[in-house]
């Protein structure tokens, strides 16, 4: 178990250092873009030389695409790696084909070749992309290949700034490069926001920021401490809560490959301090600095509170005519990174599926399913958490049930890892759906 953030421990955090980071100006994807993936060069903090990445567009994150809800997208991806390699689409309700899982959906894309994606988003919402992130495609992950893709609501929220906070961890070695699986067992990673030490977000008083965060870390649970400010969630993994709220004692836990959005007015006081940290095994690690900005009120009152729309997702859920699916952590994986010859069940489109997850390790996991959204349902009623997820971490000795409308035909990917320095695939299996 790592240690719980303090408060006071986070705002002294905060004091020690203040630098003055300006959030990127990442471009923006129009449809027909070619995204190349190719290796690169990244100046991490604290590494004594450039670190060799893997990258989309020679950068870390990759291009920011932006995207519009039920209107076509169409990107090429061009391999340029020595590998071969795939573009999964995070959290996206997309058609089976374009899921980017090889073997699966698709065959990998050899070095030098290309492939297409033409999809329609359904959803607005944050959401991201890289290569699956299991066998061979793994280190591409962790070696920097991602990048954000958001699609935007038919009406635009009223926000004065709308960011993202990409979050990394980097298991460099003294020669500022990459470690190998195998040499990472007790070192220190290096963490880093939109791949630098930290940023710096200004606010006037009454002004809005939308705050995207996103956990890119192939195997960490980003154990975030909100500090000194307000902020409200309205949305986790891509789709907006049903009611938005306050986290609890300040507190966001993303698992790899979550998301939050959080809406953050501007209360604070000329002067004040305020941050958002992670919990590093035991080591506040500050991840972005809130300073008040000009004196001068942006508007004369704070905006009302922020409430997206709902998405297009089923209100209710007939628990009773679930098709009830047991899975145990670890003991579905083939070794290698190879999926399964069988499905690990088959279920009619429109079916619910209730996926009971059960942790009999000593570690934390997180399971991801492919091409669906899912409500995690309360250990002991028919109830379910206020929104929905596309992953969920689960605790060592836990079980957890989540349920989900199976309304997406195709094969779909069940992915699952040990939250820690394991690189096993703890849970690699897939379903299908007729």
């Amino acid at each position: 178990m790592t240690a719980s953030l303090d408060r006071r421990q986070l705002l002294a955090g905060l004091g020690i250092t203040l630098a003055n980071l300006a959030l990127p100006n990442p471009a923006l994807a129009t449809t027909g873009q070619i995204l190349t993936a190719a290796a690169g060069e990244l100046a991490l903090p604290g590494s004594p030389t450039p670190t060799r990445t893997q990258c989309f567009d020679a950068s870390t994150p990759g291009p920011l695409l932006r995207a519009k809800r039920n209107q076509p997208v169409k990107l090429r991806f061009a391999n340029r790696l020595e590998t071969p390699s795939a573009i999964h689409w995070h959290g996206l309700r997309l058609a089976n084909a374009m899921d980017g899982v090889p073997a699966l959906t698709q065959q990998a894309v050899k070095r030098g070749e290309s492939f297409d994606y033409v999809f329609t988003p359904p959803d607005a919402g944050t959401f991201w992309y890289h290569p699956p992130a299991f066998g061979p495609f793994l280190s591409q992950c962790e070696a920097g290949l991602y990048g954000v893709l958001v699609v935007d609501e038919d009406e635009p929220p009223q926000v004065d700034q709308d960011l993202i906070l990409v979050i990394d961890d980097w298991n460099i070695g003294p020669d500022g490069q990459i470690l190998s699986a195998a040499s990472t067992t007790g070192s220190k990673p290096t963490v880093t926001v939109n791949s630098k030490a930290a940023e710096t977000i200004r606010l006037a008083p009454n002004e809005r920021v939308r705050l995207r965060l996103v956990n890119a870390a192939a195997t960490r649970i980003a154990r975030l401490a909100l500090a000194g400010f307000e902020a409200t969630i309205i949305a986790i993994d891509g789709h907006p809560v049903d009611t938005p709220f306050v986290p609890n004692h300040g507190r966001i836990d993303l698992p790899p490959g979550g998301r939050a959005d959080i809406a953050v007015d501007g209360t604070l006081a000329t002067g004040s301090e305020a941050g958002i940290a992670l919990d590093l095994d035991g080591e506040v690690v500050i991840l972005a600095h809130l300073v008040a900005g000009t004196a001068v009120p942006l508007r004369s009152a704070p905006l009302p509170p922020l409430v997206l729309p709902r998405p297009s997702l089923p209100a209710a859920l007939a628990l009773q005519k679930a098709k009830r699916v047991a899975v145990t952590l670890p003991g579905h994986a083939t070794g290698g990174g190879v999926l399964p010859d069988k499905p690990l069940f088959s279920i009619k489109r429109g079916s619910l599926v209730d996926l009971g997850l059960a942790n009999k390790t000593r570690i934390d996991h997180a399971v991801h399913v492919h091409g669906h959204a899912m409500r995690i349902l309360h250990p002991f009623d028919d109830e379910w958490q206020p929104y929905w997820v596309d992953t969920v971490a689960i605790g060592p000795g836990e079980t957890v049930h989540t349920v989900f409308l199976a309304d997406n035909p195709g094969k779909w990917l069940l992915h699952g890892r040990a939250c820690g320095p394991s690189r096993k695939d703890d849970l690699l299996a897939w379903f299908e759906v007729t």
